[in-house]
């Protein structure tokens, strides 16, 4: 049963949202089991991320049989419906790709003089999808799910009108845009409202495909968007929406995706109501254990906020990792890992408790 297995792990997750954990960071640590065959591949783009028995199957096997956990490493089954998958349910197109499903193949959004009507339709393909797989989980006592990759509102938006065009609406209809920033966010908190009364119905901890257990409703704020704007125009159109859904949850972690987004940086840490950072290095960039980002880590804590690094430490950087672990306060800092068999992984959890003293 995962509530008896699991248990005492998901209460320490409290201690690093409430910045208690003093130790070490919060480690969601897991490892291959050894001679397991990993589950079959899908057989089409549709049974990958719609085929609900394939989905629950590939779950069980690959948390029950292929992996194992150390310290606070916790199983978690993503309802991925693709990266910002409310795009669908008010009205947009969607694409399945093998790898991905895109939202961005109807142009919904043609002006901002005409702008359609936006309204969460439930019984929308996918958002039906959502509601039976997160019901299937819940009925199976192994395991707990996670509330789907609704996506951030500006995001949605620049997949329902086009990153290109909303660029330049930017200039052209600065008032009709934060118009629809709000017709938006408005349809999207109803969607994560029935999202929050799903995971309390099923008497589970509160979780996102950052896989941070939580005894109180969250969610990931981000705006991918932003990488493209000047910290002003951060400022006036995005700023604000992050400060609304910051004061609606009680807890809110940002998506800060790569370099680009450093510059807005000082104003998230500016609001009171959101709890931390999750920062993504990027391809191509440095790793999360580089010195070159030990200055923004410092940044993020100076402002008693909490750190997300998804990724963070391996087996195969070491020394990295003690560069890491030494140069932050462990207090609030969540690191997840992989490692290549359970002597490793109780390494890493060893080496990391002992980095933090």
């Amino acid at each position: 049963m995962f509530k008896e297995r699991f248990a005492k792990t998901i209460a320490e997750y409290e201690r690093f949202w409430e910045r208690t954990n003093t130790d070490r960071p919060i480690l969601n640590g897991t490892y291959r089991l050894p001679d397991v065959e990993p589950f079959r591949a899908p057989t089409s783009p549709y049974e990958r991320w719609m085929d609900l028995d394939y989905k629950h199957a590939e779950f069980r096997h690959r948390f029950l049989k292929e992996l194992g956990y150390v310290a606070e490493g916790v199983p978690m089954c993503f309802t991925n419906y693709g990266p910002g998958c409310f795009a669908a349910c008010i009205g947009g197109e969607y694409e399945l790709r093998p790898d991905t499903i895109w939202f961005d193949k109807k142009q919904l959004i043609e002006d901002f003089e005409n702008p359609p009507e936006i309204r969460f339709d439930p019984e929308s393909e996918i958002w039906q999808s959502v509601v039976a797989e997160q019901a299937r989980y819940a009925a199976d006592p192994d395991l707990h799910f996670s509330i789907t990759d609704i996506g951030g509102v500006i995001d949605i938006i620049a997949s329902l009108r086009g990153t290109e065009n909303l660029l330049y609406d930017l200039y052209d209809y600065p008032d009709e845009f934060k118009e629809m920033i709000l017709r938006v966010r408005t349809e999207w908190k109803k969607a994560f409202d029935q999202q929050l009364e799903t995971v309390r119905r099923a008497g589970q901890p509160f979780n996102h495909w950052m896989n941070v257990p939580s005894a109180k409703p969250w969610y990931p704020i981000q705006c991918d968007f932003s990488y493209m704007i000047s910290p002003k125009q951060f400022e006036e159109f995005v700023l604000p929406d992050v400060v609304d859904l910051a004061q609606y949850m009680d807890r809110s972690i940002y998506h800060l995706d790569g370099p680009g987004e450093i510059p807005h940086l000082d104003m998230l840490l500016d609001i009171p109501e959101l709890t931390g950072i999750q920062w993504v290095a990027g391809d191509g960039n440095a790793p999360l254990t580089d010195e070159c980002w030990f200055d923004l880590y410092r940044r993020i804590q100076d402002k008693n906020k909490n750190i997300i690094l998804i990724g963070g430490i391996g087996e195969h950087d070491m020394a990295g990792a003690e560069r890491l672990i030494k140069s932050i306060d462990p207090k609030g800092v969540y690191i997840s890992f992989g490692a290549s068999s359970r002597e490793k992984a109780e390494e890493m959890v060893e080496a990391v408790t002992e980095w933090s003293r």
